[in-house]
């Protein structure tokens, strides 16, 4: 006696969309979409689209031009409800610039809550600083390497437009400096106007003491920090008394 085949095509949609959330962006657009009109349309629900992860993925498979066009789709299909994207490699200016722009036109929230870049090395402070504007509910920012975001000025600005900022990761390239790249000459002193941070993480920065202890100063909500290859800062009675109050 054979037994019956499930018609996984009959899911309900709310099922659909709950499964899809855990196969990820990239997949579900390039393959699981593609196999039936039901899952199509479970594609389509923007719920599906609230967070967009394009870092944890094999991106040898995928062209980096298709998945700028991919990205593009998964905003589209948000309907202005997008609230976390993480992209890795293939970003560029233009691609920030579109998922601001197509944001403003959809949606009269503002519903961005975190942003991940991670060695998106086409981004720069002008493709960024347009992002964030638009941005004012941000409240994680992780940039990992991604040298041509940076300079003092950059992150002024990225505090005072996101003035809910709670957690900021800046992961730096040990000593890769170029005319090509923002000036890093005391740049960190930029997060001092960043008051709201609860975690801070540096790691291969040009901090030094002072401009470490500036920053516990200007963030009194400060509760975890974590440094790394920041070879300017040596821990001394004055800074140790700072980050006493710390949890972690």
């Amino acid at each position: 006696m054979l037994s019956a085949t499930r018609d996984w095509s009959a899911l309900p949609l709310d099922v659909l969309v709950s499964i899809f959330t855990n196969v990820g962006a990239v997949d579900v657009l390039t393959g699981t979409s593609l196999v039936c009109h039901s899952w199509l349309e479970a594609a389509k629900v923007p719920d599906l689209w609230r967070s967009v992860d394009m870092a944890n993925h094999n991106v040898e498979k995928v062209d980096e031009d298709d998945l700028r066009a991919l990205a593009k789709v998964a905003v589209d299909r948000s309907k202005g409800q997008l609230e976390v994207f993480l992209g890795k490699l293939f970003v560029t200016d233009g691609l920030l610039m579109y998922i601001a722009d197509r944001y403003s036109l959809i949606s009269v929230l503002d519903l961005i809550f975190s942003l991940s870049l991670i060695s998106c090395h086409d981004v720069t402070n002008k493709g960024f600083s347009y992002l964030i504007a638009k941005s004012p509910l941000l409240e994680n920012l992780s940039l990992e390497l991604c040298p041509r975001i940076g300079g003092r000025g950059i992150y002024e600005a990225t505090g005072k437009a996101c003035p809910q900022l709670k957690r900021f990761r800046l992961h730096r390239e040990l000593f890769r400096f170029s005319f090509n790249y923002p000036r890093r000459y005391q740049e960190e002193r930029g997060l001092e106007v960043m008051h709201e941070l609860r975690s801070l993480s540096l790691i291969g920065t040009t901090v030094s003491n002072s401009g470490l202890e500036a920053i516990l100063d200007s963030c009194p909500h400060l509760e975890t920090l974590f440094l790394r290859d920041c070879y300017l800062v040596v821990p001394d009675s004055a800074l140790r008394a700072k980050c006493a109050r710390l949890k972690t």
